[in-house]
């Protein structure tokens, strides 16, 4: 069962936190980013006021345990009533169902988490929401698919739609307000059918093995992450 419909919007959060389970290459991808993702955010969220704009079922919000004020936020009820389940004995944390454009927040975050939302809205509006309520030293952690990867090509062109984002245009969007400070990329996947990706996993691998040195230069891997710190 598919998890989102034609125009890609999240038809259902169950399936969706289970996707790991609908191919090989799905599984590979999560197993090489969701570990990296959750360190990264368990390190920098201490003590700190977290934002994570489209968290969607708070997979990974809930890395964010020793944080000191927790604001998960998305726009799909479906997927914040898997984040209340995540989120359970977390006291600091406040579930908040909104757009971003009427997303206000009354002190400002130290951390911003902004995963797998750039595709889905307008870049500049996300970006005018996080200066909003950032100021000098905070944070952002960004990661969007990476449309110099195989995969994300070969699904933009056979959807007709561009579903995946230039690492330049980002840097560019954040250069004037924003200090770069982290970068990386991973997964060298391209589009293979479910019944043969168990063969090709081991080229995937030998591609991520072969072009790490390289990735912060020219990242070709499924995603991009970026983290900056605000000027």
């Amino acid at each position: 069962m598919d998890y989102q419909d034609k125009n890609l919007k999240y038809t259902n959060a169950k399936v969706y936190d289970r996707r790991a389970e609908s191919s090989v290459l799905e599984k590979y991808i999560l197993e090489l980013w969701q570990p990296f993702l959750k360190e990264t955010i368990n390190v920098l969220s201490v003590d700190k006021t977290v934002v994570d704009l489209g968290c969607g079922t708070c997979e990974y919000t809930q890395a964010a345990k020793n944080a000191k004020k927790i604001y998960a936020v998305d726009v799909s009820s479906e997927m914040l009533k898997i984040c209340r389940k995540k989120l359970l004995g977390f006291n600091q944390a406040e579930i908040i169902l909104s757009d971003i454009q009427n997303f206000k927040l009354a002190e400002p975050a130290d951390l911003m988490i902004t995963i797998g939302i750039w595709e889905y809205v307008s870049p500049q509006d996300l970006l005018n929401t996080i200066k909003k309520i950032t100021r000098r030293g905070s944070k952002v952690i960004v990661v969007f698919p990476n449309i110099y990867n195989e995969l994300n090509l070969a699904r933009s062109l056979g959807r007709m739609k561009k579903i995946a984002l230039r690492p330049g245009f980002i840097k560019k969007l954040f250069k004037k307000d924003f200090l770069i400070i982290d970068s990386a990329s991973f997964g060298m996947v391209s589009w293979t059918p479910k019944k043969l990706q168990s063969l090709i996993l081991p080229l995937w691998k030998f591609a991520d093995w072969l072009w790490k040195p390289f990735q912060k230069f020219l990242p070709l891997g499924v995603n991009v992450y970026y983290l900056f710190e605000r000027k």
